[in-house]
C-alpha cells in the first residue's frame, strides 16, 4: 500500500460486500449468535444483515458507532454509512475497545486503507497482538478478547432461545385428551397470578399452559418464572416485542395437545369451564367451539356484522388453526377476528351456552403498562433469592464487591467495567433481559477485566431485585450497591467505605452524591421534627461544606451508591422490590437501624456523581407511599449542629411541594439557613467562592485552571477561610448567596458579579477577552502581568493590581529530585486541539522529547507520549530531574506578558526552562528561563552542557527565592487582606 496516497478508493455500497471486503466477518462469532454455521464469509455477512440485530465481528458493533442520527437519516445500513465516511471513519470507533487514533498514529499507512484503520489493523493483527485501546488498565490480546466475545455471544444465544417444555419424552397428543392453554402476556405482571389461579382451579387438570412473555418491560418474566417454578404444567416462552400473531404462532407450535384454549391476562373461567367445553367438542366433533352470550360473535355472520371475536371463551383444534395458516403475523391488531373469519370459511362456529366470568379490565396508564394496585405480585420476586442459602456462603473478609445492575445506556456499562478506580474491588455486573449488543459487550468485557463477573438474569426484574441477585453471588464481606445513574468514582473510595463499616455502630455508609453541576445532590436522608417525609441533607450546598462537617451520622442513606456488610444485607433480605427507583436505600437504612445493626453514616471525603436529579416527582411520591407503609421509627435530626460545623445556622424550616399530579403530591422539609458572620472573628473567617471556567466532573479535572484553583483554595483554607471551587456548571447555585467573596479566576469565561457579595477578579489568562465594561463591575481586579496591568489601568481608567501567577510549594521545590536524572527534554500539558509551538519545534529538530498530556495523538508519534497526564503532585519531581522543561503560551498571553503557571512550577524546582519569549522573564526568574524564537535557537538551548543556564547551586538558590516570593500562600495572604479591608469598609 502506498503511504503517499491521499484519498482512499471508493468502496461498495452493498453492506454485505463492505463487511466481507473490510474483513469485518468472523464466522465463529456470527455462528455463536445465530445458532448455525456458515460456509463462507459472504453467507455469514448476509445472515447478519438479514437478522437485523447481529454483529458481524467482535470489534464491530453498529450500536457503538457515533453520529447515530447521521446514518439513520442517510437511509444506509450503518456499515455502508461507515464505509462512505472515507477519511472521517479513521476517527470513528466501532467498538469501545477500538481507539482508531492509536492505530493510525502507530501505523501511518493505516489511514489510507480503503476500509479504514480497523481493517488495516485486522489484516496485520495476530492472536497475541494487544487490543488498540486505552480503556483497560492491563493489556489484553486480540486472541483473549475474541475468545471472550464468542463465549458471550453463545451465552446470549442460549438466553434468548425459546425455553422448551420440561417434560420429556412428549406425550402422544392423540391419546392425551388434554388441552393446551395459550396466554400472551406483555407488561401484565399484576394480573398474572390471579389469571393463572383461575386455570389451576379447573376441575379438569390435564392441561398445559404455554405462557409467552412478549417482550415485557415490567416484571412479567419474573412473575411467570415464579409461577412455573411451582407448577410443572406451566411452560414459559420468551419472545421479543413483535406482532400479536407472531407470539400466538410461537405458542401454537409448542402446544402438545389437539385442542387449544386462549386465556388473556385479567380474564377468569368458572371451575367447570374446561371440562364442559372439552366434553362438548368431543361430543360434536366441531373444530371451533365458542362459549358465551351478549356482544361476542358466535357465528360468521355476527363476525361480519362487526361483533368482536373472543378467543378467551373459545376452544379450537390445533390442526384447524394450522390448516388456515395460523395467525397473521403482519397484523398489529384484530388477529382474533382475522383468524375467526378464516376458520369459519371451513368450519362452522359452534356456539355453546355456558356461563362466562370475566375479571374487570386492568387499569392502564399512559404508557400502556398495567398499573400496580397492590404489591402481592412482587412477593414472587423475593423467591428469586434464597436468603438462607446465601447466608451460609463463605466470603472474603477484606474484599469489597460492587454490585452493578446494568442500565439502558451502553456507554455507562463500559465506564463501570473499565473504571480504574475499582481495580481494588470485585465487580458483579448484573444483566436483566438486555438487548443483544448490551448483553454481549457486558459479558465479553467482564471476562477480560480482572475482578469482574457477569451475572445473567433471564427475567426482566426491577433494579432492586437485580441488585439482590448480584449481591447474593458476591464474594466480598462488604457489598457496595450501585444504581445505573451513579457514575464511577474518579478516585478509589473502596478503602474508605470498608474502613467506615469497620467502626462500631455503623451499618450503612454512603458517599456524598454530587449533581451534574458539581454541587451536592444528597448527603443522606434527614427526618426533620414534625415531618414524616425525608429531606435531602446538604442538597444544593457545595461539596466543601460536607468536608467541613466531616464524617457524620445521617438519618438514612439517600444515594445511588451505598455500602454495608454482606451479613447485614442478608439478614435484612436485601432491598425491598416494592420501591421501584428511589428510597429503597433509605428503607434499607431504616430497617438496619430498627433491627439493631447500626446507623447510617455519610463519608465526606468520598464523592460519587449522579447523571441526573435524585428522582422525578412521580417516582418520589410513589416511593414515599411505600415508605409510609413501613411505619419505621425515624432517627433524630442532627442537621442544626452539623451545619454549624460548616459555618451555617438553621433559623427555621419550610416545606417544598413535590407534585406528581394535581391529586398526588408530597411536602418535603427544607432547613432555612444563613451563614455565620465571620468578618468579626479573630482571625476573620470568610466564605469564598472561587469561580473557574473548567467543566464539572472528569472533563475538567485535567484543566490547568482546576489545579490552580485547588492549590489556591488549600492556601486560603490553611488561613481559616471556608472555600468552594465552583466550576462553570455550578456558577448559578443558590447557596452562593451565603458566601462573602466571589473570586473569579478569569480564563475563557466572562462571569457576572454576584449582587451582595464582594466581587474580586484575577485575570490569569486570555487578556484579549477582557473588556473595560467587565472590569468595572468588580470591587477589585488583579492581573498576572506587570505590563498589561499598567497599560489597561491607564487606558481604561480603572484601578487594576498586578498579581502574578505562582506555585504550590507542597509539590514544587528543588528537593523533589536530583538534577539531570530524568528525561532530557520534557513537556507537560494538553494539546488544546492545536500543535503547540514548543512541541512542534522540539520534534522538528529531533529533540528527545518526553510528552505528558491529553489529545496529542493526532499531532505526534505515539512513542513520544509518555502518559495522558500526570497527577499534579508528581509533576514537581519530573521538573526537578529533567534536563530541560519546555513551555509556551497562548498568543495573547505571550504578547501581553502573562507568565504561565508552568513557569513558576518549574522554576520552583530549579529546572532549566526554555520558553517562547515574553517580557519580564529575567526580572522574575533570574536566568532560569531562556527564550527561543526559532528552531535553531531551541537546538542551542537544549544541547548539553546547557551553557546559557546558571549552574546547579545558582539554580537552587533562585528556586528557593521563587518558593519564598511566588507561592499560593503569599497570594492567599494578599487576597484575604484585601477582602477583609474592603468588607470592613463596606460595613462602615
Amino acid at each position: 500500500m502506498r503511504a503517499d496516497r491521499r484519498e482512499p478508493p471508493l468502496v461498495p455500497e452493498d453492506p454485505v460486500e463492505v463487511l466481507v471486503e473490510a474483513g469485518f466477518v468472523d464466522l465463529d462469532f456470527v455462528a455463536a449468535q445465530l445458532g448455525r454455521s456458515f460456509a463462507t464469509a459472504t453467507d455469514a455477512a448476509r445472515a447478519v444483515i438479514e437478522s437485523g440485530d447481529a454483529s458481524p465481528h467482535p470489534l464491530v458493533e453498529f450500536g457503538w458507532l457515533p453520529r447515530r442520527k447521521s446514518w439513520q437519516r442517510s437511509g444506509l445500513h450503518p456499515i455502508s454509512w461507515y464505509a462512505a465516511e472515507r477519511r472521517r471513519r479513521n476517527r470513528l470507533p466501532t467498538h469501545p475497545l477500538v481507539d482508531p487514533r492509536l492505530i493510525w498514529t502507530s501505523h501511518l499507512d493505516a489511514r489510507f486503507h480503503p476500509f479504514g484503520v480497523l481493517s488495516y489493523w485486522l489484516d496485520m493483527a495476530t492472536p497475541d497482538t494487544p487490543l488498540p485501546t486505552q480503556l483497560l488498565s492491563t493489556p489484553v490480546t486480540w486472541g483473549e478478547f475474541r475468545a471472550a466475545a464468542v463465549e458471550a455471544a453463545a451465552a446470549w444465544r442460549e438466553d434468548s432461545a425459546i425455553r422448551r417444555p420440561r417434560r420429556t419424552p412428549p406425550v402422544d397428543s392423540g391419546t392425551a385428551g388434554g388441552v393446551s392453554v395459550v396466554m400472551i402476556a406483555r407488561d401484565a405482571a399484576p394480573l398474572l397470578r390471579s389469571t393463572v389461579a383461575t386455570l389451576q382451579a379447573q376441575t379438569f387438570t390435564d392441561w398445559e399452559l404455554i405462557a409467552v412473555d412478549a417482550g415485557s418491560l415490567d416484571d412479567t418474566a419474573a412473575v411467570l418464572d415464579g409461577l412455573a417454578a411451582f407448577d410443572e404444567r406451566i411452560t414459559v416462552l420468551r419472545e421479543p416485542r413483535q406482532t400479536p400473531g407472531a407470539s400466538l404462532n410461537t405458542a401454537v407450535e409448542q402446544a402438545r395437545h389437539d385442542h387449544l384454549a386462549f386465556l388473556a391476562p385479567g380474564r377468569s373461567w368458572p371451575v367447570e369451564h374446561l371440562s364442559q367445553v372439552l366434553a362438548h367438542a368431543a361430543g360434536t366433533g366441531h373444530a371451533f367451539v365458542q362459549v358465551g352470550t351478549g356482544p361476542v360473535a358466535r357465528t360468521r355472520e355476527e363476525l361480519l356484522a362487526g361483533r368482536p371475536a373472543d378467543l378467551s371463551t373459545a376452544l379450537v383444534r390445533r390442526d384447524a388453526i394450522k390448516a388456515v395458516g395460523g395467525f397473521d403475523e403482519s397484523l398489529a391488531g384484530a388477529v382474533e377476528r382475522d383468524l375467526a373469519l378464516r376458520l369459519t370459511q371451513q368450519h362452522a362456529m359452534d356456539p355453546v351456552d355456558l356461563p362466562v366470568e370475566r375479571r374487570p379490565d386492568s387499569v392502564l396508564n399512559g404508557s400502556g403498562n398495567a398499573q400496580v394496585e397492590d404489591w402481592e405480585s412482587f412477593v414472587l420476586e423475593q423467591h428469586l433469592v434464597d436468603w438462607e442459602s446465601v447466608s451460609a456462603r463463605s466470603r472474603e473478609a477484606d474484599l469489597v464487591s460492587y454490585v452493578l445492575p446494568l442500565g439502558s445506556e451502553l456507554r455507562r456499562t463500559v465506564e463501570w467495567l473499565t473504571a480504574v478506580s475499582l481495580n481494588d474491588a470485585e465487580r458483579i455486573v448484573v444483566g436483566t433481559r438486555l438487548p443483544r449488543h448490551h448483553h454481549m459487550l457486558a459479558g465479553s468485557l467482564a471476562a477480560i477485566v480482572p475482578g469482574a463477573r457477569f451475572v445473567r438474569v433471564q427475567a426482566d426484574v426491577n433494579v432492586n431485585v437485580a441488585i439482590n441477585i448480584g449481591a447474593s453471588q458476591a464474594g466480598g464481606s462488604t457489598v457496595a450497591l450501585v444504581r445505573p445513574e451513579a457514575m464511577p468514582p474518579r478516585q478509589s473510595i473502596t478503602a474508605r467505605l470498608a474502613g467506615a463499616l469497620a467502626e462500631p455502630g455503623v451499618a450503612v455508609v454512603q458517599p456524598v452524591v454530587a449533581a451534574p453541576d458539581g454541587t451536592v445532590l444528597s448527603g443522606g436522608a434527614r427526618f426533620a421534627p414534625g415531618h414524616d417525609n425525608p429531606g435531602l441533607f446538604l442538597a444544593g450546598h457545595v461539596v466543601e461544606d460536607a468536608r467541613r462537617i466531616g464524617q457524620c451520622r445521617v438519618g438514612a442513606p439517600a444515594s445511588p451508591l451505598i455500602a454495608l456488610r454482606a451479613s447485614t444485607f442478608e439478614a435484612l433480605h436485601g432491598l425491598d422490590c416494592r420501591f421501584r427507583s428511589v428510597l429503597a436505600e433509605t428503607d434499607l437504612g431504616l430497617r438496619a437501624l430498627a433491627a439493631g445493626h447500626g446507623e447510617s453514616v455519610l463519608l465526606p471525603d468520598a464523592v460519587v456523581s449522579s447523571r441526573g436529579d435524585y428522582a422525578t416527582p412521580e417516582e418520589l411520591v410513589a416511593a414515599l407511599a411505600s415508605l409510609h407503609a413501613r411505619d419505621l421509627p425515624h432517627p433524630s435530626d442532627d442537621t442544626p449542629g452539623l451545619l454549624r460545623r460548616a459555618g451555617f445556622e438553621v433559623t427555621d424550616h419550610r416545606t417544598q411541594r413535590i407534585s406528581a399530579s394535581p391529586r398526588r403530591s408530597a411536602l418535603l422539609p427544607l432547613p432555612v439557613v444563613r451563614a455565620i458572620d465571620g468578618i468579626h472573628e479573630s482571625p476573620p473567617r470568610l466564605r469564598w467562592a472561587i469561580d473557574i471556567a473548567s467543566p464539572a466532573a472528569a472533563r475538567g479535572d485535567r484543566w490547568g485552571d482546576t489545579h490552580f484553583a485547588r492549590s489556591l483554595a488549600s492556601a486560603l483554607e490553611q488561613r481559616g477561610q471556608d472555600v468552594a471551587v465552583d466550576r462553570r456548571d455550578a456558577r448559578d447555585r443558590d447557596t452562593r448567596d451565603h458566601d462573602d467573596v466571589l473570586l473569579v479566576l478569569r480564563g475563557l469565561d466572562r462571569v457576572e458579579p454576584r449582587p451582595g457579595l464582594l466581587n474580586m477578579e484575577w485575570i490569569i489568562s486570555h487578556p484579549d477577552m477582557v473588556t473595560p465594561e467587565e472590569v468595572v463591575g468588580f470591587d477589585t481586579v488583579y492581573a498576572a502581568s506587570l505590563s498589561w496591568t499598567a497599560r489597561a489601568a491607564r487606558e481604561w481608567g480603572v484601578p487594576i493590581t498586578p498579581l502574578l501567577q505562582c506555585t504550590d510549594p507542597r509539590w514544587f521545590h528543588p528537593d523533589r529530585a536530583e538534577p539531570d536524572t530524568g528525561p532530557e527534554v520534557v513537556f507537560v500539558g494538553n494539546s488544546r486541539g492545536v500543535y503547540r509551538f514548543a512541541v512542534r519545534s522540539a520534534l522538528a529538530i529531533g529533540a528527545p522529547l518526553t510528552l505528558h498530556g491529553n489529545d496529542w495523538k493526532e499531532f505526534v508519534p505515539a512513542e513520544v507520549i509518555a502518559s495522558n497526564g500526570l497527577a499534579n503532585e508528581d509533576v514537581g519531581a519530573l521538573y526537578a530531574s529533567a534536563g530541560v522543561v519546555l513551555n509556551d503560551h497562548h498568543l495573547d498571553m505571550r504578547r501581553d506578558s502573562f507568565a504561565s503557571n508552568r513557569l513558576f512550577d518549574a522554576a520552583a524546582c530549579g529546572a532549566r526552562i526554555v520558553s517562547d519569549p515574553i517580557e519580564g522573564l529575567d526580572e522574575t526568574f533570574s536566568g532560569l528561563v531562556q527564550t527561543f524564537r526559532n528552531e535553531a535557537e531551541l537546538r542551542e538551548l537544549i544541547s548539553r552542557p546547557y551553557p546559557a543556564f546558571p549552574d546547579d547551586a545558582t539554580r537552587r538558590s533562585i528556586a528557593q527565592r521563587i518558593v519564598a516570593e511566588h507561592t499560593f500562600d503569599r497570594r492567599a495572604e494578599t487576597l484575604i487582606g484585601d477582602a477583609v479591608r474592603l468588607l470592613r469598609e463596606r460595613g462602615r
